[in-house]
């Protein structure tokens, strides 16, 4: 029977520089918008987003959001706090009754607002046209950063939010011994992650070979899996 979901997380970009970032200095917290499917709700936060996706089936997911990506091990993302996400739609009577009623205590407000995801919306694709999205099929896990501060949008059109000010860079912890993949897109990058890796073995005492082990380009995943 074919796998569905994997033993292994992944979070991609589709910059270079920003995956060796990632690697040096942990998970890029980015303050999200998130919509819900009902009109004119959603919250902003700050995540770092990761699929539960097979290989084989992950060939879509790189035009969505690009073909440099890391891997890391589910049970240590676990271990972090990383959760799967609440996939809801309009008919949902629970989020109905808490955004319409606005009476969302604080608990529900830091520990189940930022899990919830619509299961389809529009989204722009390969930075063009938005186009129509199934979410559902992505089995998205996120990391929300402990304390941090999540902002309700209830009643207001997006364009309508003011612009978020927030200069600190928040960071999901990185475990280089729990990456099972590094993802680069094609071979003209080997030179740029090889050198990278090279400094990274050094700063967090592993072994050059371990890292370089861990690589894998998007092409072959597109040609063989």
């Amino acid at each position: 029977m074919a796998r569905i979901s994997s033993t292994t997380l992944f979070n991609f970009t589709d910059n270079i520089d920003y995956l060796i970032d990632n690697l040096e200095n942990g998970f890029y917290c980015c303050n999200t918008y998130e919509k819900l499917p009902l009109k004119n709700n959603g919250y902003r936060v700050p995540m770092v987003c990761f699929c539960d996706i097979p290989l084989s089936l992950i060939k879509e997911h790189f035009d969505w959001y690009g073909k440099f990506g890391i891997g890391i091990n589910r049970s240590y993302a676990r271990s972090l706090g990383v959760n799967p996400v609440w996939y809801i739609t309009s008919e949902n009577r629970l989020i109905n009754s808490l955004i319409n009623t606005k009476k969302m205590s604080e608990y529900e407000r830091k520990h189940l607002l930022p899990y919830l995801k619509q299961f389809m919306g529009f989204q722009t694709y390969n930075n063009d046209k938005l186009k129509n999205k199934k979410f559902y099929d992505e089995r998205e896990w996120r990391y929300i950063p402990d304390n941090t501060l999540v902002e309700p949008f209830f009643g207001i059109k997006k364009e309508l939010i003011k612009k978020n000010t927030n200069k600190n860079i928040e960071r999901m912890p990185i475990d280089l011994e729990e990456v099972e993949y590094i993802i680069i897109e094609n071979g003209t990058f080997f030179d740029k992650i090889l050198d990278a890796l090279k400094k990274l073995s050094i700063t967090h005492s592993i072994k050059y070979e371990i890292l370089v082990s861990k690589l894998i380009t998007a092409k072959s995943i597109e040609k063989d899996f």
